[in-house]
């Protein structure tokens, strides 16, 4: 991330000089630090997709226990948004 922020940092500066000083090396400087803030977005997107991350094994993406364990989801494992209960709450218990 401190990479990605010293490059976009770089490519400010270099635009606005080659803007305001017409210079031919500004704006080869400006062109070869985009063409390196692409192939390190590139980067960064393949290594997402094929779960090989920055972060790929200190923090886990899962967001339930059975994600994480790798089990599949059974209907057992979810509850009914309704009470069957008739002495339960209404059921417009959340404007209440």
């Amino acid at each position: 991330m401190r990479v990605v922020a010293l490059l976009a940092v770089g490519a400010l500066i270099a635009l606005i000089v080659a803007v305001t000083t017409g210079s031919a090396w500004a704006a080869a400087a400006v062109i070869a630090l985009a063409i390196a803030g692409i192939v390190l977005l590139v980067r960064d997107w393949h290594g997402e997709r094929t779960g090989g991350g920055i972060n790929s094994g200190s923090v886990s993406n899962a967001t339930s226990p059975s994600e994480a364990s790798g089990a599949s989801l059974t209907p057992d494992d979810f509850s009914p948004d309704l009470s069957t209960d008739p002495q339960g709450p209404s059921s417009d218990a959340r404007a209440d």
